[in-house]
């Protein structure tokens, strides 16, 4: 519930974004994930590809950073999509590289920038907002967490869904926020396909 109520169809981002990949752990499909901030200085996540495979994800990365001014492109090359490292490197597409502690970090702000908080005070607000996509309501409807350390991290094991959307939208952002970047210069109005 707390997602739905940070949905916003219109919302967009400015340039410059970020972006992000993550596989499932039986390699059946993949996600591309965008955040960035929006005009009004809330940050916009978006699940902008979700395919079957994996055998698309770099040329298809390739293609929005020809459209995009990115200020990162995340993967976490210790899970399954870092088998995807060698191909961003011969595509000379450059990877931020999540450690151990920043995918916990990431979780972590993630969640805090949707559920408000027991104690917040009257007027708090979330800080993200979001375009619908059914990839991700339905990772969230299965995804669990498993302990990483006094933190936790979304659990790709023994989910009955396929949660890459989810942990490629949780790496945009925390991406784009740990970046140093340019200012935004202008939406984007047009496409994504």
């Amino acid at each position: 519930s707390a997602w739905s109520a940070v949905e916003d169809v219109e919302s967009e981002a400015l340039d410059p974004v970020a972006f992000a990949v993550d596989v499932t752990p039986d390699r059946s499909a993949a996600a591309i994930a965008m955040a960035g901030v929006r005009a009004d200085g809330l940050i916009h996540v978006e699940v902008v590809d979700h395919r079957p495979g994996t055998a698309w994800v770099v040329d298809r990365v390739a293609q929005l950073i020809e459209r995009w001014s990115p200020c990162a492109v995340a993967l976490d090359a210790g899970g399954p999509a870092g088998s995807l490292v060698a191909d961003f490197d011969d595509a000379e597409i450059e990877l931020v590289k999540p450690k151990y502690r920043d995918a916990a970090a990431a979780c972590g702000a993630l969640y805090d920038a949707v559920v408000r908080p027991p104690d917040a005070p009257e007027d708090w607000k979330s800080t993200l907002r979001h375009r619908p996509h059914p990839a991700v309501t339905a990772a969230l409807s299965g995804a669990s967490k498993r302990t990483l350390g006094d933190a936790w991290a979304w659990d790709r094991r023994g989910v009955s869904v396929d949660i890459s959307p989810l942990v490629a939208v949780t790496l945009a952002r925390w991406a784009y926020v740990t970046r140093p970047r340019d200012e935004p210069e202008q939406p984007f109005f047009g496409s994504w396909r």
